[in-house]
């Protein structure tokens, strides 16, 4: 009787453990498939609750956090951005902090931008702060730029947003 007992034991304990492997590998490989690189969002569409992307024109998502201190040192270089960009380019905000407090945060930075959202940053497929989204009027992602750029990248983005600006006249 004792041996049918441990049997049983050691059955139910290897089939556990077996389950727990296939499972634990399972979620493993789900998580290095799943594509999280900054470039893999373009060419999808982004929807942003409330958000109306305007027809005939690009526009800029910048994807930022309250709490991000690469986003705070961007912030001149989206000022400037966004002031080169007046009448040519939306810019819009989007920030996972409640919008009272995003449109608190862009206000004091004096960034001037069209609309401020709230929204997971996850729910746009950025993983990381600050990200400089290039989408087109039906909100399809163009390019994307991410972190603390530096001059050269600067350039790139502007140049890249007024170039695709004039080729979707």
């Amino acid at each position: 009787m004792k041996h049918l007992e441990r049997a049983a034991n050691l059955s139910v304990i290897l089939g556990v453990t077996v389950f727990l492997v296939l499972a634990v590998r399972g979620e493993l490989l789900k998580r290095q498939t799943a594509d999280t690189s900054p470039h893999a969002i373009i060419g999808k569409t982004l929807s942003l609750p409330g958000v109306n992307f305007p027809p005939q024109h690009n526009s800029l998502v910048l994807a930022l956090s309250t709490t991000c201190h690469f986003c705070k040192e961007s912030l001149p270089f989206y000022r400037d951005l966004a002031g080169r960009l007046v009448g040519q380019i939306d810019v819009i905000a989007v920030l996972p902090q409640p919008q009272p407090e995003g449109q608190s945060y862009m206000r004091q930075a004096t960034v001037n931008v069209k609309q401020v959202v709230s929204a997971g940053l996850g729910s746009i497929g950025v993983h990381g702060t600050p990200t400089i989204l290039l989408v087109d009027s039906t909100g399809k992602v163009i390019n994307v730029w991410v972190g603390l750029l530096n001059q050269k990248g600067q350039q790139e983005v502007l140049a890249d947003a007024l170039a695709k600006q004039q080729s979707s006249r």
